[in-house]
């Protein structure tokens, strides 16, 4: 069995990609998105964590990496594997996971 494969039209699959991003682009663009205030307001709370009040770190990292999710823990494990150990992992929610921290299933 023989497979044959067509090849790919670089410039007409870059014209699709822009097609379609640009039905999904508002002309409010970042202004669509409002702050969860009155009855939302305890949705930017984590449900799951008891805040903590500290002084803010101020010490000095080779590099800090925004998200402590999946791509941010893989960033962590890869950047130690390379020998920098000076690494600062930012989270916003009470642990790590990411989407895994924030969606709990019963």
């Amino acid at each position: 069995m023989s497979t044959t494969v067509d090849p790919i039209d670089h410039e007409a699959l870059e014209r699709r990609y822009a097609a379609e991003r640009d039905k999904r682009l508002r002309p409010d663009g970042p202004d669509q998105y409002v702050e969860p205030t009155g009855r939302y307001a305890h949705f930017v709370d984590d449900p799951y964590t008891e805040p903590v009040e500290r002084e803010p770190k101020r010490n000095h990292v080779t590099v800090a990496v925004i998200g402590a999710g999946y791509a941010g823990l893989a960033t962590g494990a890869r950047l130690r594997e390379a020998g920098i150990d000076d690494i600062r992992l930012l989270e916003g929610g009470g642990d790590v996971g990411g989407a895994w921290y924030w969606n709990r299933y019963p």
